[in-house]
This record gives C-alpha cells, sequence and structure tokens, in this order.
C-alpha cells in the first residue's frame, strides 16, 4: 500500500512539473491579455512570419509581432465602442487600395503570405486591425487634422523654397549567417570591387542578396539623402550614378548600395513667387559699402526704404508684387536668401545696393494647394492617431500569461 501511494505521489509530481511546458508547447495556449481579449502563441507565430513575408527587418522581430498585436486588440477593441466594423466588401476594397499602393494586386499580397504558410485569418485580421483605425481616427480626429490657412500658407512658403536632391538606391544584403562574419566581409568587398568594374548589379542581386528587395532587383526606391543614417548616407552621397559603394555594416551582416540614378527635385512652386522688395542705391556714395551696411541696421519691414528712396541712386525704389522670373538676376539670388523683413547688401563692381525683402507670397492652382493641405492633413491625423494609441495602451490592462 505504501508503495503504491509512493507511485501515486511520484505521478502527480511528474504531471505538475510538465505542466507548465505542456501549456507553453501548446500553439493556441495564451500568451498575453489585453483587456478581455487574448493574443496566443499561435497568433505571434502567424505574424512573425506575416512580417517577414512584408519584407520587416528587425533584430526582435518576435517583439515586433507582439507590440502590433496588442496594439491591434486595442485599435479594434476601440473601434467596436464607436460601432465600426469591416465587412467581407469593405475588407476586399481595403486590401485593393493597399496592394495598388504596393505597385501588386490583393491576390499577390494573399499568394506570397499563403506560399508563408500563414492562415488566411492571420492575414485578415492584419488588414482589418488598419482599416479599422483608419476609420476610427478619420472619425474622431478629422476637424481637428483639418490645416489651418496659416499652416497651408507656411507649407506653400517652405515648399516653394526647397530644392532637393533625390537617389534612386538599390541593395544587395549580405547577412553574416550564411558564411561568417570574416567571409561575408572579404566576400563584400570583392563583389563591390567587381561591380564597380563591370560585373552585372542584377545578377549579384539574383545570387547573393538576401533581402526582401531582392525580388524587385535590390531597388529600394527615391530617397532623399536626409532620411538615411549617418553613416549610410556618407557612403552614398558621393557616389556617381551607376556606382556602388563600400560595404556598408548593419547589425546583421553587410549591404552594398547601388546609386542607380540620382535626381535634383525642384519645387513646381518655384515658378509661381511673386515678390515685393525694397532696393536703395548707394553706388554714387561715399563710403558706400559703410553707408549701406550702417543704415540695414535700421531698416525695419520695408518701412525706412518705402520713405527713403527718393533719397537715394536711380535704382532705388519699391517694387512688385513681380514674377521673381522679372526680377535682375543679382537681386534675385539675394532675395532667395532672405526671410520677409530681411536685407542685405550686394556689391558688384561699383555698384552697391541695399536690398530688403518685403514679402514672399506663392500664386497656387487648385490642385497644388488640394496636394499641400492633403499632405498637411495627413501629418496632423498621424500624429492624433500617435497620442490616442499611446493613451490606449496607458488605460490598458495588458498581461502576460
Amino acid at each position: 500500500m505504501g508503495k503504491f501511494l509512493n507511485w501515486v505521489l511520484t505521478l502527480a509530481l511528474v504531471t505538475v512539473a510538465w505542466a507548465p511546458i505542456a501549456h507553453a508547447a501548446n500553439p493556441y495556449s495564451a500568451a498575453y491579455a489585453v483587456n478581455d481579449s487574448i493574443i496566443t502563441n499561435f497568433d505571434i507565430s502567424e505574424r512573425v512570419k506575416l512580417l517577414r513575408a512584408l519584407g520587416a527587418q528587425s533584430r526582435n522581430i518576435q517583439q515586433d509581432a507582439i507590440d502590433q498585436l496588442i496594439d491591434d486588440r486595442l485599435k479594434v477593441r476601440a473601434a467596436g465602442t464607436f460601432g465600426l466594423v469591416i465587412s467581407d466588401a469593405s475588407l476586399a476594397s481595403g486590401l485593393a487600395r493597399f496592394a495598388v499602393s504596393q505597385g501588386t494586386t490583393a491576390d499577390a499580397l494573399w499568394a506570397k503570405a499563403r506560399a508563408r504558410g500563414i492562415s488566411r485569418q492571420a492575414f485578415d485580421d492584419y488588414y482589418t486591425a488598419q482599416l479599422l483605425w483608419r476609420d476610427l481616427v478619420q472619425r474622431r480626429f478629422r476637424q481637428t487634422a483639418d490645416p489651418t490657412s496659416v499652416e497651408l500658407d507656411n507649407a506653400i512658403n517652405v515648399a516653394a523654397a526647397v530644392t532637393q536632391r533625390s537617389i534612386l538606391l538599390a541593395e544587395i544584403a549580405l547577412p553574416f549567417a550564411e558564411r561568417g562574419e570574416a567571409a561575408t566581409i572579404a566576400f563584400a568587398e570583392r563583389l563591390a570591387r567587381d561591380l564597380n568594374n563591370g560585373a552585372s548589379f542584377e545578377a549579384a542581386v539574383q545570387n547573393f542578396s538576401r533581402s526582401g528587395t531582392a525580388a524587385n532587383g535590390g531597388q529600394i526606391g527615391w530617397l532623399s539623402p536626409e532620411r538615411l543614417p549617418a553613416a549610410i548616407a556618407a557612403k552614398v552621397l558621393g557616389l556617381s550614378s551607376g556606382q556602388v559603394s563600400d560595404p556598408v555594416r548593419v547589425s546583421s551582416g553587410i549591404i552594398l548600395l547601388k546609386v542607380v540614378a540620382s535626381r535634383t527635385l525642384s519645387s513646381a512652386l518655384q515658378k509661381t513667387v511673386s515678390l515685393e522688395y525694397a532696393v536703395l542705391d548707394f553706388s554714387d556714395r561715399t563710403d558706400a559699402v559703410a553707408s549701406a551696411t550702417n543704415m540695414q541696421r535700421g531698416l525695419d519691414q520695408c518701412s525706412a526704404a518705402r520713405s527713403s528712396a527718393d533719397n537715394f541712386g536711380p535704382l532705388s525704389g519699391l517694387f512688385g508684387p513681380t514674377s521673381v522670373n522679372d526680377v535682375p538676376t543679382d537681386i534675385a539670388l539675394s532675395l532667395a536668401r532672405l526671410m520677409p523683413g530681411k536685407s542685405e547688401v550686394i556689391t558688384n563692381g561699383d555698384s552697391v545696393l541695399l536690398v530688403q525683402l518685403c514679402n514672399r507670397t506663392t500664386d497656387l492652382s487648385e490642385p497644388i494647394k488640394a496636394q499641400l493641405s492633403n499632405n498637411l492633413f495627413g501629418q496632423k491625423l498621424s500624429k492624433l492617431a500617435d497620442g490616442y494609441l499611446l493613451e490606449l495602451r496607458r488605460t490598458a490592462i495588458i498581461e502576460q500569461r
């Protein structure tokens, strides 16, 4: 009888000891509770696969998946409190729009996910949460996000003055895991030399790149250099179109970057800029530069120039509004550097002019105004949405199981 009791006790202890392990091994066991919603281990593994299918690169993709799923539960719950739901037709329509923005089709998106072993439910849940959140945020914050006239005017002035360089980049990604760190670095250096000596970049992408961009010839897309990390920007800014960078070390390996093309994007708004400006001509005065510099210190919003123009040389006056194309070149170059109300002294031989910008305006077509307004709306809406999600997280009950 004693042996029997000992056997029963031992069996009970073994069962208790293995229970947590069995629970963790169950893919459908709860991993997190978010308010009254459960995230299972299966949900997490499916989201990890989906993120990889979408080309996500992260040091901790598991944690990214968990964070996304928690956010999704909060978004769906918040949308439900407003009575928002996504029908099958709305989901199909939303998927189609998203696919178009990615240059593909909804069927192709699903086929790519299915090939990675992702369930249709996990695929639909991901996009449903995004669509619900978009509808909820627009319903709550549409009026607040509408740009004011002052914000729109500022955006117009900034856009009119900005000239940017944009570069089209492509990459070859070489992970350390495939060859080892030392061998990968050596291989990348040889490959970079070969590519700059005429070897086919496209063939190298197909044969060696392990990034999700490989399916698109390695192309990353058009980027402003300001968006790149400083270490990467330093590698590519000095390159001409067609050149390949030295190896760039990233956390998981080495990448080689090719500048496929570059372009300078001058804002289309520049041609519609109108100026009001003042000129005081000091050319015939003794110590002209010193006199002009001395008067410059007391100028205030063009008022002094307006009242004093008759006392100076023949080039003096208050001009505009006039197109920037109709302003003399030397004066136009000066005005381009100035903010309204500011001035500078320009000299050219015996000519000494004190130039002051009174106002800069831009006459826009309605489509351009609409585009700028939409951009501002999107930026403000995104900030409001981020704040709302932080508030949902702050007030939520989130527990790891």
